[in-house]
């Protein structure tokens, strides 16, 4: 609805219009100030009339016909306000323009920013004239409304947590015979070579099913490789392969082979071969829409293997049966009414101790399980919105909007799109914009946690709230999108939280939908896109030579291209994007640039920018008039020198230059002035770059490398200042300074990389420290009776970190750890583990401790431990494990052990020593 836009319109008034008024009253004319003055006017009453009008909108029916009285006059409203939003842009420009301009454009100039700033004040008078016309219209089209409308009430006093249906730790509710029968039909052993399909409509469960298949220890223990593909409508053969391999390397945490995103279909298929033979071998083929696809890729799994099992998950029954080997159909039915009421329950009322309705509620719950007809995405969606509703009033209203749409006449997917539809917008309207936007991403795509909030933020979706940093509020939005079912958590971490999300294909397509209906946002396709779009995205390129055609898209705010690997990159004309003046956000990570970078730097409004990954090796000048500019992302690009004028945007908050191609220094420069900088990432050190950090007083993440000893104390001065650090991050090539340091109260996580003297006495008062990793460290004292202390310590890693031989965990010591790796240890010969040590460890990592021949004395002890990692580790270790050896007994607790390292012919495989393959 347009009710998002108003909102989000509001929002901008409030803040970017008359911050930027007050930063340039200093440098206005008489005439100028009295002109300002009469727009800041104008600015406010416009602001009066849209909350009004913003306050109508929540109550209009939102499944309205479009040729209805009500659509046309919400359509007549987003155009206005895109068109206020465009002068809000290009006004604020011209007042940081003045600000920015040397002497010498101001005297030559003074009549020419004075015409522009008349024609823009002739423009709102226009508009507020046509805002009040559309007031009054709303009375003449007879837009009824309501008596309360959608509630879009917050999520707001209820215990926080992710949807049970889609935590890989739990079973799916409802699914427990089918999880059973696909995973025998998997582990059988009189069947060398099967295909299985699982077929049901969108929203029936198939990827969450097999998922949790895909993830259950029985079927990790039981093969070797392991691969998880989903396929888009428009799949290319050659990207399925690659893409194959490449989770065959990921589910290893292996290297992934040089040069594969450059392979041909030849070189891909003998690649493909050579990992999969002799193996036992499990492929997921998700989403698959056409039979061709696996005519097409069949001939490269005819290898001689140990097992095979290709599995796939499709919409359509005939192709699930044209696929499968002879009865090997799964069909996803809909839920019994018992198993829908049980998920429904620990969606709704998730949290409590148990998930249980109250009896005021039982009657509408009822009513509301059976209109989703057994359909789990229905039910998660519908719990999801319930969850944040309180009273019988409000269930009541709900039940009684539903009840129109989801009547008896409609198919299943009807009433599901229709839920989707209700539940998008039940959204406060600060949440819609944020949830459509991620539809811009492609299809199951994983969306990074700090990449979504950074674009949020350059957009003007997220509020300013006090002492609140944005990105923190974003992270609010974020979750609450979680809570309410509406995106999916992919990647979680040690520490608890989440760190990517996807959108489910079905919610994805209802958000395509409403954004290409309000020009939100449109996919580059074979037509050209809308010239009134406010965003772009490219994934695909339909030409010969991989070249994004754009027009005119005057009205553009944020362009984003993603990228599948090198040999379909897609090329950017940069010299086009003169067009876009009002980009807040331009998104080229991975793309092939061609052109100079120049025109960039005349975006007066880019907010976020992002070269990852690109093969840009210069910054040009020009963006030195980037003075919005919050995010700049330089990482894996071929740039080989930093100006020192980069730090020095007054706007800019995350900077990223992590593995870049060449060195990472920067050259010498004044003081640097980004005040309002929160990530700094990758950034080599020297003696002017450690005492200039110390200017950086927000930073939130900083990770500087190459850090010499004798700079160390003027770094730990430096980080003293940075009272808001959580992650550190610290490397040297040979000894780390850093004893005299006064660690930031706030730290969470901290990378020490180099050696040290011993444990640095400021450690022990990291009270809120939650990861740590020492590496290349040397330290000849066991360092665990130091660090054992740290209450809060989740993650432990000890990287070539110490040269002594036996590590001791005391009794009740890392009672918080949940991950241990020791790596590289190469004295190490004995780990002695005490009872009630580690009580709460999940992962244990044992990597190249060569001289390690026994496993750790007390390894029984660790009764929470699932999986234990070895990766090339001793041969005598090894024995101990396998079949009747000694230490056998020790691990038949522990659901998932493996081993990664060369067999007897030189290769590297893995091998599973669980007591489920003894």
């Amino acid at each position: 609805m347009a009710e998002a836009a108003v909102g989000a319109l509001i929002l901008q008034i409030a803040s970017s219009f008359t911050s930027e008024v007050g930063k340039s009253l200093w440098s206005l004319t008489k005439e100028e100030a009295s002109m300002l003055a009469s727009l800041e006017d104008d600015m406010k009453d416009i602001s009066k009339e849209l909350k009004m009008i913003q306050a109508v909108m929540k109550k209009i029916d939102p499944f309205i016909p479009d040729d209805a009285p009500a659509a046309v006059w919400v359509e007549e409203v987003r155009e206005a306000v895109y068109e206020i939003e465009d002068i809000i842009d290009e006004f604020t420009y011209l007042l940081t323009e003045k600000q920015h301009r040397g002497f010498l454009n101001k005297t030559l100039h003074p009549r020419k920013n004075i015409h522009a700033r008349h024609g823009i004040a002739m423009r709102l008078k226009k508009i507020k004239g046509m805002i009040k016309d559309i007031s009054e219209r709303r009375i003449r089209y007879d837009v009824r409304v309501s008596g309360e409308g959608l509630s879009s009430s917050d999520t707001k006093n209820r215990p926080e947590d992710i949807s049970p249906f889609f935590k890989n730790e739990t079973d799916v509710v409802g699914m427990k015979d089918e999880k059973e029968m696909l995973i025998s039909w998997l582990t059988d052993e009189n069947v060398k070579c099967m295909e299985i399909s699982v077929c049901g409509m969108g929203g029936a469960g198939k990827t969450t099913l097999v998922a949790q298949v895909y993830k259950s220890t029985q079927i990790v223990n039981d093969f070797e490789c392991r691969a998880w593909v989903t396929i888009s409508k428009t799949y290319d053969r050659d990207d399925v392969l690659r893409r194959i391999i490449k989770e065959l390397f990921h589910e290893k945490k292996d290297v992934i082979p040089q040069g594969i995103d450059k392979m041909d279909s030849r070189r891909l298929a003998e690649k493909l071969r050579e990992c999969l033979e002799h193996k036992r071998y499990l492929i997921i083929l998700d989403d698959v829409w056409d039979v061709e696809l696996w005519f097409a890729i069949m001939d490269v799994f005819l290898v001689n293997t140990n097992k095979r099992r290709i599995m796939f998950t499709t919409r359509d029954g005939e192709i699930a049966s044209s696929l499968a080997s002879s009865n090997r159909v799964l069909k996803i039915e809909p839920l019994k009414s018992e198993k829908a009421w049980e998920l429904f329950c620990n969606i709704a009322f998730r949290g409590y101790l148990e998930p249980m309705c109250p009896q005021e509620l039982w009657s509408s719950a009822k009513t509301f399980v059976d209109k989703c007809n057994g359909l789990p995405l229905a039910i998660v969606t519908l719990g999801g919105l319930l969850y944040s509703k309180h009273s019988v009033e409000e269930w009541c209203n709900i039940l009684k909007s539903l009840n129109d749409l989801l009547n008896s006449n409609s198919s299943v997917r009807e009433r599901l799109t229709n839920i989707l539809m209700f539940s998008f917008h039940d959204l406060p309207h600060y949440l819609k914009n944020c949830f459509l936007y991620c539809s811009a991403f492609p299809e199951d795509y994983e969306i990074k946690r700090e990449r979504i909030i950074r674009l949020w933020v350059a957009e003007g979706f997220v509020e300013e709230r006090g002492e609140t940093t944005m990105e923190e509020v974003a992270e609010e939005y974020l979750q609450k999108l979680i809570l309410k079912n509406m995106l999916i958590v992919t990647e979680t971490s040690v520490l608890g939280g989440f760190k990517a999300c996807r959108m489910h294909d079905v919610v994805r397509e209802v958000a395509i939908s409403i954004s290409k209906k309000q020009n939100f946002c449109m996919r580059l396709e074979t037509r050209s896109p809308s010239d009134k779009s406010r965003r772009l995205s490219i994934d695909k390129v339909n030409n010969t030579n991989g070249t994004a055609p754009l027009g005119k898209m005057n009205h553009l705010r944020s362009l984003l291209v993603f990228t599948p690997n090198i040999t379909d990159q897609i090329h950017f004309n940069i010299n086009e994007i003169s067009s876009f003046r009002l980009l807040r956000v331009l998104d080229l990570e991975g793309a092939h640039i061609e052109g100079k970078l120049d025109a960039v730097g005349d975006l007066f409004n880019l907010r976020f920018l992002s070269l990852s990954n690109t093969n840009v090796s210069v910054l040009p000048k020009s963006f030195r008039k980037l003075h919005n500019l919050q995010t700049l992302d330089l990482s894996l690009s071929e740039l080989n020198e930093l100006p020192s004028w980069v730090l020095k945007l007054p706007s800019l908050r995350h900077f990223l230059i992590d593995q870049l191609w060449g060195p990472t220094k920067i050259s010498p420069g004044d003081i640097w002035v980004s005040k309002d900088l929160q990530t700094l990432s990758g950034i080599e050190s020297n003696s002017e770059v450690v005492r200039q950090v110390g200017y950086l007083t927000q930073l939130r993440s900083f990770r500087i490398e190459d850090v010499r000893d004798s700079d160390g104390k003027v770094l730990c001065a430096s980080i003293k200042k940075m009272t808001f650090l959580r992650h550190l991050h610290v490397e040297s090539t040979g000894p780390l300074g850093l004893e005299t340091l006064d660690p930031p109260l706030l730290l969470q996580k901290l990378w020490l990389s180099g050696r040290l003297q011993g444990l640095p006495r400021w450690l022990s008062s990291l009270a809120n420290l939650r990861e740590l990793a020492l590496s290349n460290s040397k330290l000849s004292e066991d360092p665990l009776p130091f660090l054992k202390s740290l209450p809060n310590l989740v993650s432990l890693d000890l990287l070539d970190a110490y040269d002594g031989e036996e590590l001791f965990f005391q009794l009740n010591a890392f009672t918080s750890l949940k991950v241990l790796e020791l790596a590289y240890l190469s004295q190490l010969r004995q780990i002695t583990i005490e009872e009630r040590a580690m009580p709460s460890l999940k992962l244990l990592f044992l990597s190249g401790c060569s001289e390690l021949k026994t496993l750790p004395q007390g390894i029984e002890h660790l009764t929470t431990l699932q999986k234990l990692h070895l990766w090339n580790v001793s041969e005598e270790l090894l024995e101990r494990m396998r079949g009747q050896g000694v230490d056998r007994p020790k691990i038949n607790h522990i659901p998932t052990v493996s081993h990664y390292g060369p067999s007897s012919d030189g290769e590297w495989k893995e091998e599973m020593l669980s007591s489920a393959l003894s």
